[in-house]
């Protein structure tokens, strides 16, 4: 099943090279290809990654509210969820979808021969061996990468090229030549960081050195813009850098770009020209989303402040509902008790209010005027344990009044 869906994948990729002839136009037209695709999944993460962020006022005062009491917090942050129909995973989870593409293009790129040209692996064996008589040396080639230098070889070599179909027979016809260079720089090659053991300083060896921090410099900023286009607008919001969830994406916008960086570095170059054009491309969906998604948000946030402000408004009312009930009874209780009396049910209010019915976070689950006092416990009796001696007493004594009568 990979098998076939990483063929598709290379299938796709000569085609695309018979049609343009250039492979870095190649990676770029099939990068714009997967973001085309992902499109619609990737407008649903961003939509539920805005959402979330649009929150952050509310859980930042859930949290002062509830802090010390998790329990509670973790109630009142889902009954948040399921008031604004939001899925904390939502935007995440769409997120994670480039990351199979990436290593399955990495696969397909590391062996072209077999994914892109489809051919097995005896012919291939076949084409090296061509390759390896005609004085070619392998040995110091990387095993990982050695597909793409047999078909560099008989890709320069028109000689080779000819012999290689040859050996291959019936299936001369699935081998193709693929230039890898671009401006230059040998896409098949994996750069070399450590340049002090260069064999030679030339534009090569110079264009693989700087690829990978550039790839690195353009994820770098597009993951600072992607942060900062997922951020809802909003009027009065206070610092959302105090968040963890802000604090844990600005963590992920420092370690991705250096992930790539280190990628870049143990993969041929042709995975750093798609890295390279998935952060361009990401960065301008990125602005499209904004474009279309801040106004929807903003005209949400409105209405959501809107019912916050309704509900805060009840509450308060309420509660100045309960304080004018409460004064108005206390005003009675003095004039039929006096003093004394209102002592008495002022006490017992602030029992009452002290939780002494409560369940959990179900404040009144037992009754507001539960106590655990008030009946004397008597100790358990099996209903089959039958005491003999008392029951022949009571025989006998039932037998002897009726033979009274």
């Amino acid at each position: 099943m990979i098998q076939a869906i990483l063929q598709f994948f290379g299938r796709v990729l000569l085609f695309i090279y018979d049609f343009c002839g250039n492979y870095a136009l190649t990676l770029a037209i099939f990068t714009l290809l997967v973001k085309l695709v992902l499109f619609p999944l990737s407008y649903k993460g961003k939509q539920g990654m805005m959402r979330m962020n649009s929150l952050n006022s509310e859980m930042q005062r859930l949290q002062k509210q509830y802090g010390k009491d998790q329990q509670r917090y973790n109630l009142e942050l889902q009954k948040l969820y399921e008031e604004e129909h939001i899925n904390p995973m939502s935007g995440c989870l769409w997120s994670l979808l480039p990351l199979p593409i990436l290593m399955g293009l990495y696969y397909v790129i590391r062996k072209p021969m077999f994914y892109m040209l489809c051919l097995t692996n005896e012919q291939i064996e076949a084409v090296k061996n061509v390759v390896t008589s005609a004085g070619v040396p392998l040995d110091g080639v990387n095993a990982a990468y050695e597909e793409i230098s047999i078909l560099n070889a008989v890709s320069q070599n028109p000689d080779l090229f000819t012999q290689a179909q040859s050996a291959l027979g019936d299936a001369a016809g699935r081998l193709q030549a693929i230039d890898f260079r671009f401006l230059g720089i040998d896409l098949g090659t994996v750069p070399q960081w450590q340049f002090w053991k260069w064999e030679s300083v030339d534009w090569n060896h110079i264009g693989l050195f700087l690829i990978p921090i550039a790839v690195t410099a353009l994820n770098f900023f597009y993951s600072k813009f992607s942060m900062k286009s997922s951020q809802v607008q909003k009027q009065g919001e206070e610092d959302s850098s105090a968040n963890p969830a802000a604090q844990s994406s600005q963590t992920m916008m420092i370690m991705m770009p250096l992930m790539y960086l280190w990628f870049g570095y143990i993969m041929p170059a042709g995975m750093c020209v798609y890295m390279a054009c998935n952060a361009v491309f990401s960065a301008l969906q990125e602005l499209l989303f904004a474009k279309v998604l801040n106004k929807k948000f903003q005209q949400e946030e409105e209405e959501r402040q809107a019912r916050i402000a309704q509900r805060r408004s009840a509450e308060k009312a309420k509660k100045a509902e309960i304080a004018a009930r409460r004064a108005a009874e206390e005003e009675e209780l003095l004039k039929k008790g006096g003093k004394k009396a209102l002592k008495q049910a002022q006490k017992a209010q602030k029992k009452q209010d002290s939780g002494a019915g409560a369940l959990g976070v179900r404040r009144y689950a037992r009754g507001r005027s539960y106590d655990p006092d008030r009946y004397p416990s008597t100790s358990y009796r099996d209903p089959g344990d039958v005491d003999e001696q008392a029951l022949e007493q009571a025989l006998a004594k039932k037998g002897s009044g009726k033979s009274e009568d």
